[in-house]
């Protein structure tokens, strides 16, 4: 994703939907196409160049982003637009950081079910020859 970093001067005559995002059509050629993704955060317009399979997901982060950004504004403690952009990535951020965690202690308690159910297995398979030649001599 790239920034043109053109914002709008009069962002109330934006022809954006209510929702604040709309595409450009034209795409750029390279190795993954990319296209120009307008977002509003804050009633500034931005437009971005993001490939196409993360323009949904860029859209999605946006419209999330504002609606917190405003939560936050309309709370009346801070003003100051980059303030309250700073709040809301640091928030998201955390957020992130939280869900990274716990990824990782999700995916050690699985690395410690797999050891376990291994270690049953062997088990299993030690008891079940051990069983098969019993039968063997007891049958011979």
């Amino acid at each position: 994703m790239t920034s043109t970093n053109d914002q709008q001067a009069n962002p109330a005559s934006s022809d954006a939907p209510a929702d604040g995002t709309y595409t450009d059509a034209p795409p750029v050629s390279e190795a993954r196409t990319k296209t120009a993704v307008h977002i509003r955060l804050l009633e500034r317009d931005y437009r971005l160049a993001v490939h196409d399979d993360e323009k949904q997901a860029l859209v999605d982060a946006a419209q999330k982003l504002d609606a917190r950004m405003r939560e936050i504004r309309d709370q009346g403690k801070i003003h100051a637009a980059d303030r309250i952009a700073i709040m809301a990535a640091l928030e998201a951020s955390l957020e992130s950081v939280k869900l990274s965690q716990a990824s990782k202690r999700t995916n050690h308690v699985t690395d410690q079910q797999a050891i376990a159910q291994q270690a049953d297995d062997e088990t299993l398979l030690m008891r079940m020859q051990s069983l098969s030649q019993r039968l063997s001599d007891a049958l011979t």
